[in-house]
């Protein structure tokens, strides 16, 4: 009986121990500071979750240029239409591919209204993130550089 217990107990802590590790942030997740393309500049803080289908999604937190404050999405389609930048969730329905590789979402510029296919790449430190917005293959479209910022 004494050996039942214990099997018992070792088994509900290992699968305690499985789900307290799946309830752990993705190391993907958190604050970002996205890079100006021309000048390098830093441009906005932007949050990156995991929602609860597991899916990738990015917004806007803020935006760290005092020109760019209070400006609305202009030339976005449908619903991101006329809605302010800080706040606007920009980059949705990335899939995990790899531990380190999101991909088959979705990304909007804001500066020119598109939206394009997405993916992301986190670096073997976890300190900056790759990510590329691309027309039909990843060959035709740009990668920008972002750094952790928590």
């Amino acid at each position: 009986m004494a050996v039942l217990t214990r099997t018992t107990l070792a088994l509900a802590l290992f699968l305690l121990l499985g789900v307290a590790t799946n309830l752990q942030a993705a190391p993907i997740e958190g604050r970002w500071i996205t890079i100006d393309d021309d000048d390098g500049s830093e441009k906005s803080i932007v949050l990156l979750q995991v929602t609860d289908e597991g899916l990738l999604e990015g917004k806007i937190e803020s935006l760290l240029q005092p020109e760019s404050r209070g400006k609305v999405c202009k030339k976005c389609p449908g619903e991101f239409n006329n809605q302010p930048l800080e706040g606007l969730t920009f980059m949705w329905g990335l899939s995990q591919q790899a531990p380190s590789e999101w991909a088959e979402g979705k990304i909007l510029d804001p500066k020119s209204g598109k939206v394009y296919k997405a993916k992301a790449s986190l670096s073997e430190d976890q300190a900056t993130l790759t990510v590329r917005g691309f027309i039909g293959f990843s060959l035709f479209g740009r990668s920008q550089t972002w750094r952790r910022a928590d």
